[in-house]
């Protein structure tokens, strides 16, 4: 009824404009008609072109109170890795993160499907993310494991050029999840053996991308997912 009552005063607001260049004959005049007639109309009825419920097309905004500074706010413990094409749908969408901020249900999975866990090198997991008016947003991660062998070869081989999504658990055990299903991350990595035999070899791995439709989207207490056991130590 309310958007049905917008339109009517659109057509109202422009007929008058036209009624009174017929009368006048002047161009100011019907000018004025037209914001003349609209703002009476919708002083009569209520209706508001500059709230949700008129015609305006953006969404009102909603206030972000301030947050205070918490024990082990920062850093990550765990990190898991599934494959896109294990996803069962496009779940998470600019409208839902838009309307509710988090995910806050199961994560639809493929038949069978699984995540893998990643136990990286502790304090070497971090994330970020950012927003550009006109590209969207980007999201990127980046984590380290000790050494080189031939788990980490395989794991190298496996990842290259393979589409994924990612979730990240802070120390806070707050769960992040990054990437989207169409538009996904892959990883690069570097793998390096110090010149002193005090340092350490290491393997980074790091993934980003832009364009997505949302940001590094936090999980709710009811985003499950499946994960693989990890392989026994050898």
């Amino acid at each position: 009824m309310r958007q049905f009552k917008a339109l009517a005063i659109v057509f109202a607001s422009i007929l008058a404009g036209i009624l009174a260049f017929t009368t006048t004959q002047n161009v100011l005049a019907a000018a004025l008609a037209v914001p003349a007639t609209s703002l009476g109309l919708q002083y009569v009825t209520g209706v508001r072109f500059d709230t949700p419920g008129g015609l305006a097309y953006c969404t009102a905004l909603t206030g972000l109170k301030r947050r205070c500074q918490q024990p082990s706010l920062g850093g990550s413990k765990r990190l898991f890795i599934v494959l896109t094409k294990d996803l069962e749908e496009e779940f998470i969408t600019y409208d839902i993160i838009k309307t509710q901020g988090n995910w806050d249900a199961p994560i639809p999975l493929v038949t069978g499907k699984k995540f893998i866990e990643i136990e990286a090198w502790y304090d070497t997991t971090k994330w970020d993310g950012a927003m550009k008016p006109g590209a969207g947003f980007t999201q990127g991660v980046e984590f380290e494991v000790l050494g080189y062998d031939k788990d980490i070869a395989k794991l190298l081989t496996l990842l290259y050029e393979t589409p994924v999504n990612v979730v990240v658990v802070g120390n806070d055990d707050t769960k992040y999840y990054l990437g989207q299903k169409y538009v996904p991350l892959m990883f690069e990595s570097t793998q390096s053996s110090p010149v002193k035999g005090t340092d350490r070899k290491k393997t980074t791995f790091k993934a980003s991308n832009d364009g997505f439709t949302v940001p590094i989207v936090p999980l709710g207490p009811l985003a499950t997912f499946d994960v693989a056991p990890l392989p026994a130590a050898a």
